[in-house]
């Protein structure tokens, strides 16, 4: 989904619950593409060095409030790609420590007990 479809979706959803908002919603004086101009421009007023991250409540209600005011202001921007809301993001389980292995045998040197085995030979 992307970030008008998103918008679209949180929109319809509080037509669905709020009639007032709904009717207001439906006002053929403001537009989607209107909306998300104005989040963005919203946005843009947040950036610093270019750059802004807001959280999802933010944004829905940058909305919403183009939906409910007459007199909203839309600056001009030239933002050419939006980031869509965040999702859930999968748990990254940490690597397992993996401990050396201790030597079993003993060097020749330490007159080990050990016997090797030669199974073409015999002892």
């Amino acid at each position: 989904m992307d970030f008008k479809q998103t918008i679209k979706a949180h929109l319809d959803k509080m037509a669905q619950q709020d009639f007032t908002f709904a009717e207001r919603y439906k006002s053929e004086k403001k537009s989607l593409d209107q909306c998300c101009k104005y989040i963005m421009s919203e946005a843009k007023k947040q950036a610093k060095n270019g750059c802004a991250a807001v959280e999802d409540s933010i944004v829905y209600g940058w909305a919403v409030h183009y939906y409910q005011e007459d007199d909203v202001v839309i600056e001009k921007t030239n933002i050419h790609q939006v980031v869509t809301p965040k999702a859930d993001k999968p748990k990254v389980e940490k690597p397992k420590e993996i401990k050396p292995i201790k030597a079993l045998v003993k060097d020749k040197e330490n007159n080990s007990k050990c016997v090797q085995l030669d199974l073409f030979g015999g002892f």
